[in-house]
């Protein structure tokens, strides 16, 4: 489940005011689990009929928070801690600066008492694109101007499309000009942690000397899109056909991949495809199914395995697997370092 890091205040402001917040409400009710600063012996005190946190339980089947205020001291010593959490929203009593600041810094939902966003988790961007369309205004174009709208903070990214690599246009790899300035386009301003990125993708019946080029061209092309470090990680193993792109809070889907556009000039869509880009509340009540947090955990999952899978295949392996390879930051062992993978 989703977890929600929360001042009781903030929570019981959110219970009470319901009307006000109705997303964070229902976030809570529905979808996750939500840890409060305060020690087991303040949350029994509360269970007394009346109190805000008892009403919320009595309406919620008898679904209780969970007291754990040690995580909140651990957060007052080091902020950074929030970073651990890249799945995870924080409602804290810091001055709005400072949660501003938190947000900005690691990538992660952080918001005051004063200023509760109840629209973040919410909202979707649907964008129908037939072949030989163009995409540009007079600032951007592609992706950028695709991308060119409001998205929940970040510090993590994973890419699935088996075919992302396998078209060339005038001998240049299409999806690798294309998945470069989707990241560009993704990838936050300012950051006080490394962003992680990872590519799985299937590519078979190429030399070693070809994924070890991709890779490292692709690694030195994206690290310099910003002054911060970034961690990317690019796995060609047996990948799943669904084409997803998984931020923090972001579930998005390209029909026919995202080697959307023309490597010529950037900017014409090749063939007829669509983009749908949803926040993971976006669908938010029981009779709308599966969240989209449902969904990016489910694929995540199942990256993990297949990934695990990959990495177990080509350290045990006696002779060469020719179409496996875990390339880029990856640890020594070839278990890969991104957030969101390791966070299922």
């Amino acid at each position: 489940m989703f977890t929600v890091y929360a001042e009781k205040e903030i929570f019981e402001n959110i219970v009470l005011f319901n009307d006000t917040y109705p997303n964070w409400y229902k976030i809570f009710s529905n979808h996750s689990e939500v840890c409060l600063n305060i020690t087991d012996a303040e949350l029994n005190a509360e269970l007394t009929q009346g109190t805000p946190i008892f009403e919320y339980i009595m309406a919620n089947a008898g679904k209780e928070p969970i007291a754990l205020k040690d995580f909140f001291d651990d957060i007052h010593l080091d902020k950074s801690v929030i970073a651990e959490k890249p799945r995870a929203a924080f409602l804290l009593n810091y001055p709005k600066v400072e949660t501003d600041a938190m947000q900005s810094s690691y990538g992660i939902i952080v918001q005051n008492k004063d200023n509760i966003d109840d629209n973040i988790l919410k909202g979707t961007y649907f964008k129908n694109l037939p072949k030989n369309l163009v995409i540009e205004n007079q600032q951007c174009i592609g992706w950028k101007k695709l991308l060119n709208f409001s998205i929940p903070p970040s510090n993590s990214m994973v890419i699935n499309d088996e075919y992302l690599f396998t078209n060339e246009e005038n001998s240049r790899i299409i999806g690798q000009f294309n998945v470069l300035h989707l990241i560009d386009s993704l990838l936050p301003h300012n950051l006080d942690i490394p962003y992680h990125i990872l590519i799985v993708t299937t590519q078979k019946n190429k030399s070693n000397e070809w994924y070890e080029r991709l890779a490292g061209n692709l690694k030195a092309q994206i690290i310099s899109l910003r002054q911060y470090p970034i961690i990317f990680e690019l796995v060609f193993t047996d990948s799943i056909h669904k084409r997803k792109l998984i931020l923090n809070y972001v579930n998005a889907t390209c029909d026919k991949g995202f080697a959307i556009f023309k490597v010529s000039d950037n900017k014409t869509v090749r063939e007829t495809n669509d983009l749908r880009f949803d926040r993971i509340f976006n669908r938010i009540d029981p009779h709308e199914g599966d969240s989209d947090y449902t969904d990016t955990h489910l694929i995540l999952t199942e990256l993990k395995s297949i990934c695990d899978k990959a990495k177990n295949d080509i350290s045990t392996s006696a002779v060469h697997i020719p179409n496996k390879r875990i390339l880029g930051d990856c640890n020594p062992d070839k278990s890969l370092k991104n957030r969101l993978i390791n966070d299922v």
